[in-house]
């Protein structure tokens, strides 16, 4: 199980093989529900060089992936400041980074892996809706729509059953 001490631990760990000790905060965003993490970087007016500040993960990634998920992720943003901090220049998802990630032993080199696809379907909805009939999650939305108002007409696209059901999860 991962917290933001081990994720601190271990992002501070895989920098510092690289010869990039953290010398930022890394934080856990509760507002991140697409990205994943992110290194903030930015220069000062009148600088060239380009310098992170700031490390951030998804908390609900934190608390809905599986170990491997986020330890990719946690290697990913690595690559992202090893990059930034060798070179002074944002590199996003281009050859060096690509190469950085190979040096350090992760293959989550692209901006839309099947790691944030995986994710995205584990998002928490404030509403969700499931088909009692083939057990599949059917969607969820976050304000009460009509779609919640009428369920009673609506159909499983897996089973084409009725009968869908919502609940309710905040």
């Amino acid at each position: 199980m991962y917290d933001i001490t081990r994720i601190q631990k271990e992002f501070n760990e895989v920098c510092e093989k690289a010869g990039c000790p953290v010398t930022v905060p890394v934080k856990l965003n509760g507002r991140l529900t697409r990205t994943l993490g992110r290194v903030h970087q930015r220069r000062d007016s009148g600088e060239t060089e380009w310098y992170p500040y700031l490390v951030e993960f998804s908390k609900q990634m934190i608390e809905t992936a599986t170990d491997n998920t986020i330890r990719d992720v946690l290697f990913h943003e690595a690559a992202h400041y090893i990059a930034v901090v060798r070179t002074g220049e944002a590199h996003g998802h281009d050859a060096y980074f690509k190469a950085i990630c190979a040096e350090i032993g992760t293959t989550n080199n692209t901006t839309h892996t099947k790691v944030e696809s995986t994710v995205a379907q584990e998002k928490l909805y404030k509403y969700t809706i499931y088909c009692p009939t083939c057990n599949k999650i059917i969607g969820g939305y976050n304000r009460m729509c009509k779609t919640l108002k009428m369920i009673d007409l609506c159909t499983c696209r897996e089973c084409s059953k009725g009968g869908l059901i919502y609940t309710q999860n905040w």
